[in-house]
């Protein structure tokens, strides 16, 4: 990671440059390619996560340029007795990519999760997303038997 980068909690004055990476992942999902560009919803949901107590959104900031993000909410496992932590959009901008940020984000996340408790990150990736499945690898993830399954509410 560059020397100039730090990992901080996001604040509302990031909305505009949150929505800007949200566009950036969600262009390379297929399930929401639609979603890229409404940066209002976006920021409806951004803003619903930093007013939340057991959530984090996280950036890595560098010298004032948002050049990537995180985001964890808090989720109880039955199976586990305990709680979880469900890992989302997690983007780092191309030209900072390669540069331990999203490691960076990764760490601090589980560092959170730690001081509640959780035993356990979760997360959902494109299966179209070769490179990200080879980064979670790398940072310790791996595939399970369980499949994502979807549906959406009028």
């Amino acid at each position: 990671m560059t020397a100039a980068c730090i990992i901080r909690e996001a604040r509302t004055s990031d909305l505009d440059a949150l929505a800007g990476l949200l566009g950036l992942l969600f262009a390379l999902e297929a399930d929401f390619a639609a979603c890229a560009t409404d940066t209002q919803r976006q920021k409806r949901g951004l803003t619903l996560l930093l007013q939340g107590r057991q959530r984090l959104v996280l950036v890595a900031d560098a010298d004032g340029l948002v050049v990537g993000m995180a985001t964890a909410q808090v989720g109880v496992s039955t199976a586990e007795g305990g709680p979880a932590l469900l890992v989302e959009d997690v983007v780092v901008r191309p030209e900072s990519r390669g540069q331990g940020i999203g490691r960076a984000l990764l760490k601090r996340i589980e560092a959170w999760g730690a001081d509640l408790g959780a035993t356990r990150l979760q997360l959902l990736a494109d299966k179209d997303n070769a490179p990200a499945f080879d980064f979670y690898r790398a940072c310790g993830f791996h595939t399970t038997n369980l499949v994502c399954l979807r549906r959406t509410l009028p």
